[in-house]
């Protein structure tokens, strides 16, 4: 009996191992093709230091240059969101994505004052 039920739980590890290499071979291959999430995806550092710590500059995560206008923030900023929404996005896994984005947005915003 207990050699049926350690069968039957090395099935189930298997198996999902397959199932979660196959939801993260989808993630990343959704990420490799969107030139925008690709750019973003390369622009992020990895570790748990804040955005400012990590040297990572608010314009390059949306994908601008600093001398743009701010519809052209606030345009890139919506185009953004609406590609990396959970509800929206159409893979998962990129909450962290759309997080990294509303920071760097919201910094911007601090240095044009807009609030």
């Amino acid at each position: 009996m207990e050699d049926q039920v350690r069968k039957a739980q090395k099935k189930m590890t298997e198996a999902t191992t397959e199932i979660m290499s196959e939801w993260m071979n989808q993630v990343l291959r959704g990420i490799s093709t969107d030139p925008v999430l690709g750019e973003l995806w390369s622009a992020m550092k990895m570790g748990n230091q804040s955005s400012r710590n990590a040297g990572i500059d608010s314009y390059q995560v949306l994908g601008l240059d600093r001398a743009v206008t701010d519809d052209q923030v606030k345009k890139r900023y919506r185009e953004l969101i609406v590609k990396l929404h959970p509800d929206t996005a159409g893979i998962k896994g990129t909450e962290f994505l759309f997080q990294l984005v509303t920071a760097a947005y919201q910094q911007i915003s601090k240095e044009r004052g807009w609030r």
